[in-house]
């Protein structure tokens, strides 16, 4: 095992909090119950510059293997990019992204902060908070260390999440060489080569 060669970041302790601040204050996740229909809510603060284009919360193109995802937007205006096309989400609507379609979304607004609620399916509830707690923080952790995200260890949290990077060209070829990336670059380099952890205790802690 190659460990020496992996970037380490010192990691803030998160796992016990339900509501997760980061960027300075100007976004947060909040988990809700176990009984409750969705998962998580994020704040996203207002696309006003450019600093708050780059946050914690703000996904690349990606798509799930296996799962759909459910939005609800409680605040502001979402765009929603789905297969390549736009669609315009406010205050009360509902937009589910089938499973392996490539997506993103992103706050809108120069003026209002954007609060959305979401989730996956059910019986991966627990695996998914972990999945968002460690990709989140340890992203905000690089933020404030001021050194880039190490990619096999985004590709390990991936990995374990089901969630794969959306790469250019066509999605014949495209979609089987992210699940490569994923594997290769994420289990074999990342968790098994430098070292990399699937879950960290500081950001997410095993219910028992």
């Amino acid at each position: 095992m190659l460990s020496f060669l992996a970037k380490r970041v010192p990691r803030t302790i998160t796992a016990n909090q339900n509501l997760v601040v980061f960027d300075g204050g100007r976004s947060f996740i909040e988990f809700k119950a176990p009984t409750d229909r969705y998962l998580v809510v994020n704040r996203w603060p207002p696309s006003s510059s450019d600093a708050n284009r780059n946050i914690a919360l703000q996904p690349p193109l990606h798509w799930h293997r296996h799962q759909t995802e459910t939005f609800h937007v409680l605040h502001g205006t979402a765009e929603f990019v789905c297969n390549g096309h736009k669609i315009i989400k406010k205050a009360g609507d509902l937009i589910t992204i089938p499973a392996k379609a490539i997506h993103t979304f992103r706050n809108i607004s120069e003026s209002d902060e954007l609060l959305i609620e979401f989730v996956l399916e059910p019986k991966w509830r627990e695996r998914d908070e972990a999945f968002f707690r460690n990709v989140q923080s340890y992203r905000d952790d690089c933020r404030k260390a001021g050194i880039p995200r190490s990619l096999p260890q985004v590709l390990l949290f991936n990995w374990v999440g089901g969630v794969v990077l959306a790469l250019p060209g066509p999605t014949i070829i495209s979609k089987p060489v992210g699940v490569a990336l994923n594997l290769f670059g994420g289990l074999v380099l990342g968790k098994y080569i430098l070292g990399y952890r699937e879950s960290y205790p500081e950001y997410y802690k095993i219910r028992v």
